[in-house]
């Protein structure tokens, strides 16, 4: 994947630079990436920033050259930037839990290993390292309560219906699974601003909703099949600034779609289908006045079947 390809060059030029100033915007400018997205991006494949993850190195280099050499700590300061030896006490301390005399000693110290970013596949997952990247899901005989939005923003409707619902009525609100997605896709005659349908929903339980209704809310069938799940790097922005959750969405869908044909096995399933988006709402969302300025977490569920199926 080219993505990654890039993101491994970025990550050997800032390994290059530990011990001098780590340029940032010229590590994004490898990764063919803006300085915010390559940042972005960076802490969604090994959460942790950049700048933490170069603290890191440093932090375990010097207790390297602490053990190995004798070099001062005034001079082991300088070489990785710090402005004073007491400065460099300080994060060294912060870092291993104990000062440099005692890790020249011999104490234990942490390690930070040189990351190199590898696609793998485990138990049907898609690893990155050690990190699920995609996974699949099935959906198969789930019922779920369903609010209808139908406008030039359904989904901000849809969404506002569900939370007065789960918050009036559920005490685990928190604790469920949310789903949304246009029945005919999004936008499907033109411009944004066009008006279309879109379902928000949440899944229930077995044996909730047999009746056709759960605590008052609508119940019907989830859509039914195998899904390819991956993150959502909020990672866009539009021309004002602000997040563009669309556009992330798509740059997110392209990678999932990377992750299937690297998996393979596996392949686009839209024959009557559409891809799903989980929300993960915090707290906050459910009970702040202004649910419109929280941002959830998402994933994206491509849907698939197995090749030849």
């Amino acid at each position: 994947m080219e993505w990654l390809e890039k993101m491994n060059q970025a990550l050997a030029y800032m390994e290059s630079s530990l011990e001098g100033p780590v340029d940032y915007q010229k590590a994004a400018e490898i990764a063919c990436s803006s300085l915010t997205r390559f940042q972005r991006m960076f802490a969604f494949v090994t959460d942790m920033t950049p700048g933490e993850y170069v603290r890191c190195r440093r932090m375990t280099l010097a207790a390297q050259d602490l053990r190995e050499s004798h070099i001062k700590i005034v001079d082991l300061a300088a070489k990785y930037g710090y402005d004073s030896p007491e400065a460099f006490t300080r994060a060294f301390r912060a870092f291993h839990g104990i000062t440099p005399s005692l890790a020249r000693k011999g104490g234990s110290t942490r390690v930070c290993p040189p990351l190199s970013l590898k696609i793998g596949i485990q138990e049907g997952n898609t690893m990155l390292g050690e990190k699920p990247l995609v996974r699949i899901e099935e959906l198969n005989h789930r019922r779920a309560v369903v609010f209808a939005g139908d406008g030039p923003e359904p989904e901000t409707l849809a969404w506002n219906r569900l939370r007065a619902w789960a918050v009036k009525n559920l005490k685990d609100f928190e604790a469920r699974r949310y789903i949304g997605y246009a029945p005919g896709g999004h936008h499907p005659e033109g411009p944004e601003e066009a008006p279309h349908p879109y379902r928000a929903m949440m899944l229930l339980h077995t044996g909730e909703g047999e009746g056709g209704s759960f605590l008052g809310a609508p119940v019907a069938h989830a859509p039914k099949g195998l899904f390819l799940v991956g993150d959502v790097a909020l990672n866009e922005y539009d021309s004002a600034g602000a997040v563009d959750i669309g556009l992330s969405m798509e740059k997110s869908s392209q990678t999932i779609y990377q992750c299937m044909v690297h998996m393979g096995g596996y392949q686009l399933d839209f024959d009557g289908r559409t891809f799903l988006e989980e929300h993960i709402f915090s707290k906050r969302w459910f009970v702040s006045g202004h649910p419109e300025a929280i941002l959830p977490e998402f994933k994206f569920w491509l849907p698939v079947k197995r090749a030849g199926g």
